[in-house]
């Protein structure tokens, strides 16, 4: 595990250098406190090794936990391009899921000339606005309740939280992270901000990226996407699965990731 000291914070990341002219899959994984590696390990496992790896837990999740910060889209976007210009990576293939796929979205717009393209599994899009906002206000509503939870919480109840796709013990040292992680300050203040990221996601999807986007839906939410801006903006591809689909069809995702991989 890889740490860096940013003017934010302490970064704590998985990193694995690209063979010669292979790009470097990184990872942003969904709203909450999980540990990126953990999320995405299974899935990164399979892949081949020369292509590179790089998963960071930004700023007040995972590891990288401290005692005061401000988990805001502009903090979380510089946090990403600190560990990437420390470690001098190029050729950029992002993979985001749900929330996370929003930041990869906006990264690529800040860092067209470094991002060969994206993978982006159930991304929000501006038109979602009301019930991502709603999910959010409930969330936040509910925080002071989590915060007396995790009194009580117990490291049998986050194991079934974690990536069921993992060893055991993989599963059990992420379900140590997220209950070190859990109800921290940060995810609240991520959570106040989504307004702000629904704004900055309107301006973002009237842009046209020159990269070839693949947007991994599932079956039961296809009628939705079709609807919504990612069939401009990108090739929609779907699958049976749940909404954590490099959970729920890994070997789907995997199949896109490969096919991504060979048109970078």
């Amino acid at each position: 595990m890889n740490q860096l000291m940013t003017e934010l914070g302490q970064v704590y990341y998985q990193y694995r250098p690209a063979g010669p002219q292979q790009p470097t899959l990184m990872c942003l994984p969904a709203f909450g406190w999980d540990a990126t590696d953990y999320n995405f390990k299974h899935l990164m496992a399979r892949l081949p090794s020369q292509v590179g790896l790089l998963a960071i837990d930004t700023i007040g999740v995972g590891r990288s936990i401290h005692s005061q910060m401000v988990r805001t889209v502009p903090h979380i976007l510089a946090n990403l391009e600190d560990v990437v210009h420390h470690e001098h990576v190029s050729n950029l293939l992002l993979v985001g899921h749900s929330l996370g796929a929003s930041y990869a979205f906006l990264y690529a717009q800040q860092h067209l000339d470094n991002v060969c393209g994206l993978v982006l599994l159930e991304p929000p899009y501006a038109a979602m606005a009301p019930q991502l906002l709603a999910n959010v206000q409930s969330f936040i509503e509910n925080y002071p309740q989590l915060v007396q939870q995790r009194q009580t919480l117990t490291l049998q109840q986050l194991l079934a939280e974690v990536n069921p796709l993992n060893l055991l013990a993989e599963r059990v040292a992420n379900a140590r992270i997220d209950l070190a992680a859990y109800a921290n300050a940060s995810i609240l203040t991520e959570a106040q901000c989504l307004p702000q990221l629904v704004t900055t996601l309107r301006t973002a999807e009237k842009r046209v990226l020159t990269l070839p986007i693949q947007v991994l839906v599932t079956d039961q939410r296809l009628t939705a996407y079709q609807q919504s801006p990612w069939c401009q903006l990108g090739h929609l591809v779907h699958a049976p699965g749940q909404h954590y689909l490099h959970w729920t069809n890994e070997n789907f995702v995997r199949q896109q990731l490969l096919i991504a991989l060979s048109q970078s």
